[in-house]
This record gives structure tokens, C-alpha cells and sequence, in this order.
């Protein structure tokens, strides 16, 4: 895995900021042209700033590997368009349930304030979204549907506190190619950068910064960044390495047997291109009025995650080898202050199938601990913090076989169909109670005791004390029973993990924090390297989302601050 952040080095120190030589001079300068920098870059761009944006591979980031989805609420074109009723105090209504104590309540109300002006904003400069309503609860909606409730707002206590509203846009694309639920996040991402080109954006890609340089009054007044030079050999040279690793990469699930041989020869080409990197020429660029961090998480750097979050470390990490923590580090390097390091949001979807939700979620000592319809970020994030990153869901055959229908055909998106077959099919123990409990280790007296409760349960009105229905419980009755491994670590269900921690930033204006609570002047930052709306705990799109949120914030601030 990736280290990067450990090439960082401490900042550059002037005595004179006249006397040193930069190579290239802007109003505002970006690290990381993802979701946020690009949000970023292009609100300088509106607001009459010269943006320049620096990035260390292609563009796009985490934001474009994703599946595309942005939550937004609060009376959307789309929502209204699909006959969705929501207001801004709905929306914050349900996600005080969300954010907990992380976030301020003033910057929760702004931003489901702004999401409308947001979503109209990225329509503005090309983002598509659609009203297609898909109204049940799951974890990705079929490729049809472009509108979905990507949270937990179906059921309660949720959907007491807020009436329940679809707020997960996803991003417009071909129904051919919406049949996944990865590398759609061009749909958000590649409209934004192509306005803000259009608009003057200079970009530098390629190309890692690597120091601050500061003033004598500490304030950040540009970068040092070590660039492979666009149309050089050596660009094409490192191109062509990095397409190869990823080729041999993707081209064979890391999840099935004989996968290593594929990840061998995508590391392999992997090491090449890293060995290249060693011809890069430093540049220095110069910032007159501020910069931007917006260079993700880090969730590929091991390291740090056995650090800060290591609960969450045997996780499959999400985003992309750009989440190492650079940006993070960058920040800290000036005495930025970081936060919220040890959360992150563990992915165990189990729905759909639906079928699987209807089972029972059951710990080590065979103790349910959570409601299996919750979104699955809170059913991982349980899973991680308080079972010691185990637990195994348990179904009978009945189930299983229903649960086979619900994703066949066409009823499904392929990986959730594959997961479902797979883990059916292969992973799940199979027998009777006493013989998958033993095969797992789970106490067979504490299953024995769950179980009943639950079968009593099964059908009946009201809730538990998970606050699940009685409708939504199956009775499981065996006599042949299937656990399935959904641990972080289960090696044929993957849990992607992503960092929800990151440098403190003023909340009104984005700039970073230092410890003693003032502000390091001249540098800011958004998305994943800051602490943002999806700190405490993570529903789909809410980190697309935050990055426009927090990516404008940023350049607001900067178009209007004096240097």
C-alpha cells in the first residue's frame, strides 16, 4: 500500500517571500482534484480568482471511482420532479441523527440549507440527474432508477424524527454502463472539471506536493511539488505503467482463489511506474491568496489506519491509492490540528438481497446487537467498533433460497447478485445449529436463546429493542442453517472501509485549525483530509455531497479574504 505521506517534508521557511524563485504564480491553488478541489476550483473560478490545481495522478479521485450518488434534500429539482416532499428542516431533522455531536448545528442547517443551490449549481455546469424514483429500501438501486433512499430514513427511529424523503442522486449515465456500482462517479465529476476548465482552470497533473513553503509570519504562502512534465517520455512512460498495474489489477475479483497471481503482475508494473518517479523536477508554485487541501483520506495508507483507526484496518479500503494521508500530513506539517482520526465507515450492505435482512446479525457469544435493516455503514461501523470487527448473519434454507431469487435475472445489480451466490453457494457453513456454531465458534447456547427470541418475534406487531419490526424478521426454522462470515475481514464479502478523520477546520469558512485554536493562515481544506458532515457517521453520497459543500466554503472564503 501506498505511503506517501511519509515523503512529505517540514515547510519551507522565508525570510523573504521576494527573494525566492517560483516557477508559476496563482490567486488560489488546489492539492487534489477530486470532488472537493474541483468544487473548489471552480466556485474560485466564478468568483474572478486565477485557480491553478495540482494533482498527482489523472483527476477525479475517490469522488470519480464511486458510484456517483450525492446526497442532496431539501425540496430538489429532482425531488420534486419524482413528487418527493422535503424541506431544509426535514432534512436536518434526519441528519442530526447522523451527525450526532460532530458536527455544529449551525453548519448542519447550512448545508441542508444549500442543497438545493447545490444541486441547481452542479446542473448549471452539466451534472445530470434524473426524478426515476426507486422507493424500496436497498443498498444501490438498479440501473434504471436515479433518485433512492440512501439512508436510513425508511425505518425507525429514524423515520420518526423526519418524514421519510429519497435524497440519494445518483449521477446520470447509460443504462448499460449503470449496471455497477463503481466508476460512475465521472458522471459528477468530468461536467465540473470540463466547466471549470472552460472557465481558465489551470491544471498540473502528475505532480505530487510534497512541502508548504510559509512566510515569516507563518502563513502558507504556496508549495513545492515534484512533476513529471506533460508531453515528456517520462509522462508517457509512467502513464503506460500505471494503465498496466491497473489492467492486471481489475481484471480478476481479489476475492477468488488465484487472485494473487493477478495482483502479483499489477504490482509488479505497479513498482515500475513508483520507480519512475524519481526523474520528477521540482516546481514551485506560489499562491497569492490561499490553498486548498483537498487531497482525500486515508484509508490506503496501512500504517496510519493501524495508527489512528485500527479497528477499522483489516477493512477493504475505499477510494483510491491517492487516500494515503498526503494531504492530511501536509497540514499537520504547519500545525494544523486533526481530528476524529480513529472514525471511519465500514460498508456491510446486506440488502439486497432483502432476504438477507430478514436473518438474524449475531456476535461471537451469539447475541443479536443490531436492527439488520439499518443502512449497512451502521451495521459496519457496529461491527468494528464494539464486536471486535466479527459477526456472522445467520438464515436458514428456506431463506437462502429466497434470497437466491431476489437476485436473479435481472432483479439485481451484478455484484450484488455474485455476493449473494457467492457467499450462499460457497462461503456460508452449512447443517444443523449445533454444527455451524461449532464451525464458527459462536456459543451454541447464546445462538439457541437468540434464536427463539427471534423466531417469537418473527410476524409479530411492534418493534424489538433494535427497533426492527416483527414483519421485517423471518422465522428460522431450519432444521438446515447458514451463517455467513461478514467480519471486516471476511475474505468472499469484502467491507469496504473509508476515514471519516481529518485536519479541524473553521466551520464558517474551511480554513484549518490550529491546536491553540486559532487559524493557519492561508490554508484550508475539504473533503476527506478535513473533518466534514459525514464525521460521526457516514449515508451514501453524503461524502460527494460535503465535498461540494466544503470545496465552495473554501473558495468563497478565499475570494474574499485580503492577504
Amino acid at each position: 500500500m501506498s505511503e506517501w505521506a511519509n515523503t512529505i517534508e517540514p515547510p519551507l521557511k522565508l525570510k523573504d517571500i521576494n527573494e525566492h524563485d517560483w516557477d508559476y504564480e496563482t490567486d488560489m491553488l488546489v492539492i487534489g482534484l477530486g470532488g472537493a478541489g474541483v468544487a473548489a476550483a471552480l466556485e474560485g473560478l466564478e468568483r474572478g480568482l486565477e485557480v491553478t490545481a495540482v494533482e498527482r495522478f489523472e483527476g477525479g479521485g475517490a469522488t470519480k471511482a464511486s458510484g456517483g450518488v450525492v446526497y442532496l434534500g431539501g425540496g430538489t429539482q429532482t425531488q420534486q420532479a419524482a413528487g418527493v416532499e422535503d424541506d431544509p428542516a426535514n432534512m436536518l431533522n434526519y441528519l442530526r441523527h447522523e451527525a450526532e455531536d460532530i458536527v455544529p448545528e449551525k453548519t448542519l442547517a447550512a448545508f441542508c440549507a444549500s442543497a438545493s443551490e447545490n444541486e441547481a449549481w452542479m446542473m448549471q455546469h452539466g451534472v445530470k440527474f434524473e426524478p426515476k424514483l426507486w422507493g424500496k429500501k436497498t443498498s444501490y438501486p438498479k440501473a434504471e432508477y436515479f433518485l433512492y433512499h440512501s439512508d436510513n430514513s425508511l425505518i425507525a427511529p429514524y423515520s420518526d424524527a423526519a418524514k421519510p424523503a429519497a435524497r440519494g442522486h445518483r449521477g446520470w449515465v447509460p443504462l448499460k454502463q449503470g449496471r455497477k456500482a463503481i466508476n460512475l462517479g465521472g458522471s459528477i465529476f468530468d461536467p465540473l472539471r470540463a466547466s471549470a476548465r472552460n472557465k481558465g482552470l489551470r491544471e498540473f497533473t502528475l505532480t505530487e506536493v510534497c512541502q508548504l513553503v510559509v512566510g515569516p509570519d507563518g502563513v502558507v504562502l504556496g508549495v513545492k511539488a515534484m512533476t513529471i512534465p506533460e508531453g515528456s517520455k517520462l509522462a508517457s512512460a509512467y502513464r503506460k505503467a500505471r494503465q498496466r498495474s491497473e489492467k492486471w489489477m481489475t481484471m480478476y475479483p481479489p476475492i477468488l482463489p488465484g487472485s494473487s497471481f493477478f495482483f502479483k503482475r499489477g504490482m509488479a508494473w505497479a513498482n515500475k511506474a513508483a520507480q519512475l518517479l524519481s526523474k520528477r523536477e521540482p516546481r514551485f508554485i506560489r499562491a497569492r491568496k490561499g490553498v486548498v487541501i483537498s487531497a482525500g483520506g486515508f484509508a490506503f495508507n496501512r500504517k496510519m489506519m493501524k495508527a489512528h483507526a485500527p479497528k477499522f484496518s483489516s477493512g477493504y479500503p475505499l477510494g483510491t491509492e491517492g487516500d494515503d494521508g498526503a494531504g492530511i500530513t501536509l497540514g499537520r506539517s504547519v500545525g494544523g490540528e486533526v481530528g476524529n482520526m480513529d472514525r471511519a465507515t465500514a460498508w456491510r450492505f446486506i440488502n439486497p438481497p432483502y432476504a438477507f435482512a430478514e436473518g438474524m446479525i449475531v456476535n461471537r457469544a451469539g447475541k443479536r446487537f443490531i436492527n439488520e435493516m439499518k443502512y449497512g455503514a451502521h451495521i459496519g461501523v457496529e461491527i468494528g467498533e464494539n464486536q471486535h470487527g466479527e459477526a456472522w448473519l445467520l438464515i436458514d434454507q428456506k431463506l437462502a433460497k429466497r434470497a437466491l431469487n431476489e437476485v436473479s435475472g435481472s432483479k439485481a445489480l451484478p455484484f450484488q447478485r455474485d455476493l449473494a451466490r457467492l457467499n450462499v453457494w460457497l462461503a456460508a457453513k452449512k447443517g444443523s445449529l449445533e454444527k455451524v456454531s461449532q464451525e464458527c465458534g459462536i456459543d451454541l447456547v447464546g445462538l439457541e436463546a437468540t434464536l427463539n427470541a427471534y423466531n417469537e418475534r418473527a410476524g409479530q406487531n411492534g418493534r424489538d429493542q433494535f427497533g426492527k419490526e416483527g414483519r421485517d424478521c423471518a422465522q428460522l426454522l431450519g432444521p438446515k442453517y447458514y451463517v455467513i462470515d461478514i467480519g471486516l475481514a471476511a475474505k468472499l464479502f469484502p467491507c469496504p472501509v473509508l476515514t471519516l478523520g481529518g485536519l479541524v477546520v473553521d466551520p464558517d469558512t474551511g480554513s484549518v485549525v490550529k491546536s491553540d485554536g486559532g487559524a493557519v493562515n492561508g490554508l484550508y481544506a475539504a473533503g476527506r483530509s478535513a473533518i466534514g458532515i459525514c464525521s460521526r457517521n457516514y449515508v451514501s453520497g453524503l461524502s460527494i455531497a460535503d465535498c461540494i459543500f466544503s470545496g465552495r466554503r473554501a473558495a468563497r472564503s478565499i475570494a474574499t479574504k485580503d492577504r
